[in-house]
């Protein structure tokens, strides 16, 4: 049994298929393939059915599978307990969503730098669906995103801050009930394969408000320049930093009690950089209090 033999089964069982888990491992599918065959010859026992697609484990293959990971979490966790006595050096692929682009994350890079000056940081940008897709896959290390509505077994959640949803309209608008506001300008809507619009559409609906969408937009900061040109206005997280928007635009509470979204670091739990994963949580979570404090 070797360590290449227990990823290739993790991957192949992560991934359902072994195609997809040589694509994870960089590797040819034969040789995936190849390694799976060695261990199963090794153990004397199937750890597949495969004449089911996706890839079903069998009841040995489930006991074996808990075994691996446990041992390549052990595995991994040498590099961890040796890179704890000195600095990390090496590339952390870090997914985020647009929203943290212009606040959180440039303060966090900055103490992070001063920290680990031998680490790069990968900047990803994207929505969270996507880039929880990307994590689970091991395309990137880790993600800034929206809290998952359903947490996978194998992925790790640590939250970050929380953003209260607000209503943010013309600078000279007037309306003081939200029913007004969207009565008498248009809806800019923010974009709904974001993970925090569910909380806004259970919302409007809760309160039961219509609205005339005239634009769709995943930019905060292009949704609050249109409102402050006057062209209509939105319901957006504010992200709680120093600048989160325009200080010409009005802002509303968006019903009671408010609603929130919580934004954090989502992860694999078995993974080769946990200990710079736990320095960047740390600087994230510092950035956000710095902010607040200032």
């Amino acid at each position: 049994m070797s360590i290449k033999q227990f990823k290739a089964l993790v991957a192949a069982s992560q991934h359902g298929s072994f195609s997809a888990a040589a694509d994870a491992l960089h590797l040819t599918q034969s040789a995936v393939s190849m390694q799976v065959n060695a261990l199963e010859k090794t153990l004397g026992t199937a750890l597949f059915d495969r004449s089911h697609r996706p890839l079903h484990l069998t009841a040995s293959g489930q006991i074996v599978l808990a075994k691996a990971r446990e041992i390549l979490r052990h595995y991994d966790g040498i590099q961890d307990a040796l890179a704890e006595t000195q600095p990390y050096s090496g590339v952390f692929r870090l997914g985020a969503v647009p929203t943290t682009l212009t606040n959180i994350l440039p303060r966090a890079v900055m103490l992070l730098t001063e920290r680990e000056p031998r680490l790069t940081l990968n900047v990803i940008s994207g929505l969270s669906g996507a880039l929880a897709e990307q994590v689970r896959k091991s395309e990137i290390d880790a993600a800034l995103i929206s809290e998952p509505a359903n947490l996978q077994v194998d992925l790790d959640w640590q939250p970050v801050t929380r953003q209260k949803i607000v209503v943010v309209a013309p600078p000279d608008s007037t309306e003081k009930d939200v029913r007004d506001v969207f009565g008498t300008h248009p809806y800019i809507r923010f974009n709904r394969g974001a993970w925090a619009a569910p909380l806004i559409e259970n919302r409007l609906e809760e309160m039961g408000i219509s609205m005339d969408t005239r634009a769709e937009i995943e930019s905060i900061e292009s949704i609050c320049m249109m409102v402050a040109a006057g062209f209509g206005a939105s319901i957006i997280p504010d992200t709680g930093m120093r600048i989160p928007f325009s200080p010409r635009l009005r802002t509303l509470e968006f019903g009671a009690p408010p609603t929130y979204r919580t934004i954090g670091l989502l992860s694999r739990s078995a993974m080769q950089k946990e200990n710079i994963r736990a320095k960047i949580h740390s600087a994230l979570t510092n950035a956000v209090s710095l902010a607040v404090e200032n």
